[in-house]
């Protein structure tokens, strides 16, 4: 999908300049000076107290939305947590009894400084039963999401969310733990709260308030990020993780704004790889754009710890820029800009980090509702899981290390994206005055001519392909296949996942994620195809197919051309050989492969097991990586 959208606003300025004024002298819609003397106030916990262990908000309240340089310090008090000081809402839990004491400070519209501070008291007088995190702000709408934690002492009976205050959202609470909503538009800066109450089985009873801060978000219909995945919602407010970096100002102006009409040519903001194609850890880290500091820290953290072979370092040559932001679900890459746009959710580390972070469904998750069959995956390594996460009720802590696998396919999988379109030869031959949107539209990506010389031939699985992945209507046919059918369909040819039918291009990401993760890291992938829940008993399934004779030479084709320093004949020779998994048994007894020893499984019952996962939760359809 390639959009070209002209900036009509001088010429429609022009045309009723003699009726009424199109701004200031310089075309720029001033917003009206702030009042010499106003109020400003921090809305914090009611009466001033909170309760030991509970989650609080602060809240700026200020009359002025277009305000900036916004600091948040603790000035007295046991030390908390708190992430985003540059936001207008600060959200934290209560570590002990004390009094506790911050300050903000900011500029308004006319650069004069002001300044406030709260105090509140924390006691232990009765516990803290159930939480809501987190207290933040927003833009106006902006998909969105909370999260009840339960501390009862007995089993939860019932759980009831409701809107307290502000405009009405349409509340999503499938999920009894966490309410999903599309936050309503306003024209001012509007506090929202959200009540949680939980009873269980003993007759205990608690609740919980969550505010959000609504912010004004205007929506330019012509904006190019105002159509396809991200509809009419609006995005996060990013920002160049390096105040200083000589691209800031393009970041911020061209790649992830609902403002966004003009790109950026090549000249203004060229793929990495011309400055160097094999860019240094700084050189990357001027081209990212964070809605949170820790996104861009814990970016810089892992290409400088993980990536070991530089392969990351050096597949982001392909790339203009990288947005790393709370609100992208799921990651995507997208020729018109070059950008590779990451959820934040592969990034976190501690739990307050990952409270910051959206959690609304991804939307692509009941394509397969109609069909008989299911397709999950996992990445394996030495016979147990790649990677494991905390339960989300344990709020510990998720090394890089535990994450380090998650992360690297995810990475894998969109840089290869990106070097489809813009492979190593054209980082040089890209000029000023063209854009990425304009390179691909010249030059066919590689994938094209991966599916002309090792096309893909199973026309059945390219026709679920289309429902799974694309949300085509199933045919009746394909709603009766069996599991069995659907086995003949996809283990006999040269696919190395079922999302490999989603499009061409996403074959050649697969390809590419799956060797490299096998030969950099001996990393493995399970495909199955299946019966349905809750049992998903195992048709036919295996392990490393990118393993095979047959399918090695399509993989080949694709690494010779994202990253021709690798030595294709040692690395072929390292790739683990194709184990076939025990059919007939559940998807999780089949984890340990038949004739290979079993080794000691994670026992930490707060660590739990990748969650089932289908093939549609690789990556979004093509539109959004064309």
């Amino acid at each position: 999908m390639v959009m070209l959208v002209k900036n009509l606003v001088p010429f429609v300025c022009f045309l009723l300049i003699m009726l009424t004024a199109c701004g200031s002298s310089d075309g720029v819609i001033e917003d009206p000076p702030p009042p010499e003397n106003y109020e400003i106030s921090i809305i914090g916990p009611t009466n001033d107290a909170a309760l030991v262990g509970e989650s609080v908000g602060l809240v700026l309240d200020a009359p002025e939305s277009n305000i900036s340089g916004i600091s948040w310090q603790q000035t007295s008090g046991p030390t908390v947590a708190f992430l985003g000081a540059n936001r207008k809402v600060i959200g934290f839990d209560v570590p002990e009894s004390g009094s506790y004491t911050f300050a903000v400070s900011f500029l308004d519209s006319a650069g004069g400084n002001r300044s406030a501070d709260y105090s509140f008291t924390a006691t232990s007088e009765s516990p803290v039963l159930i939480n809501a995190r987190l207290d933040h702000e927003a833009n106006s709408k902006a998909k969105m999401s909370l999260y009840a934690y339960d501390n009862f002492p007995g089993s939860i009976t019932q759980v009831t969310w409701s809107q307290v205050s502000g405009p009405t959202a349409v509340l999503d609470v499938t999920d009894e733990m966490a309410l999903f909503f599309t936050a309503p538009e306003v024209n001012l800066d509007t506090l929202l709260q959200f009540e949680v109450t939980a009873t269980d089985d003993q007759g205990n009873s608690d609740s919980d308030i969550v505010n959000i801060l609504l912010e004004v978000e205007i929506i330019d219909p012509d904006s190019h990020f105002t159509s396809g995945r991200f509809e009419d919602n609006s995005l996060a407010d990013v920002y160049s993780y390096r105040a200083n970096s000589p691209y800031a100002d393009e970041l911020e102006e061209c790649i992830y704004s609902n403002s966004t009409e003009t790109y950026c040519d090549l000249g203004k903001l060229p793929f990495i790889g011309s400055q160097n194609p094999t860019p240094t850890v700084s050189q990357i880290m001027d081209r990212v754009l964070v809605s949170h500091d820790w996104m861009g820290q814990r970016f810089q953290t892992f290409l400088e710890q993980v990536d070991q072979s530089n392969d990351i370092k050096n597949l982001l040559g392909a790339t203009t820029s990288i947005v790393i932001s709370y609100d992208i679900k799921p990651s995507f890459f997208w020729s018109g800009t070059g950008a590779i746009y990451i959820d934040g959710r592969y990034f976190w580390v501690t739990p307050e980090e990952r409270d910051t972070l959206n959690g609304t469904p991804d939307f692509r998750s009941d394509f397969d509702r109609d069909l008989q069959v299911r397709d999950p995956w996992r990445i394996v390594k030495d016979n147990d899981y790649a990677f494991s996460n905390p339960s989300i009720e344990s709020r510990l802590v998720r090394t890089t290390e535990e994450s380090q696998y998650f992360t690297l396919r995810l990475l894998y999988h969109e840089l290869a994206h990106a070097n489809d379109f813009f492979p190593p030869r054209a980082w040089s031959s890209a000029t000023s005055g063209q854009y990425p949107w304009t390179y691909s539209e010249a030059n066919e990506p590689d994938s094209t001519g991966l599916s002309t010389t090792h096309p893909l031939v199973s026309d059945e699985m390219y026709a679920l392909g289309d429902v799974m992945f694309q949300g085509v209507t199933a045919t009746q046919t394909q709603m009766d296949y069996t599991p069995a059918e659907v086995s003949d369909f996809f283990f006999p040819y040269e696919a190395t996942n079922t999302y490999n039918y989603s499009t061409i291009r996403e074959d050649y990401a697969m390809l590419a994620e799956e060797y490299l993760m096998g030969y950099r890291h001996g990393v493995v992938y399970d495909q199955g195809i299946t019966g349905l829940a809750p049992e998903y008993i195992i048709s036919t399934a295996e392990r490393g197919r990118v393993g095979h004779d047959r399918i090695k030479p399509r993989a080949e084709y694709v690494i010779s051309r994202i990253l021709p320093s690798i030595d294709l004949q040692e690395a072929s020779a390292s790739l683990a050989t194709p184990i076939v998994l025990e059919s007939g048994v559940s998807w999780w007894d089949a984890l340990v492969a038949p004739g290979t020893a079993n080794i000691q499984q994670k026992s930490n019952s707060k660590r739990l097991r990748p969650p089932l996962l289908f093939s549609k939760d690789f990556h979004p359809a093509e539109e959004f990586s064309k």
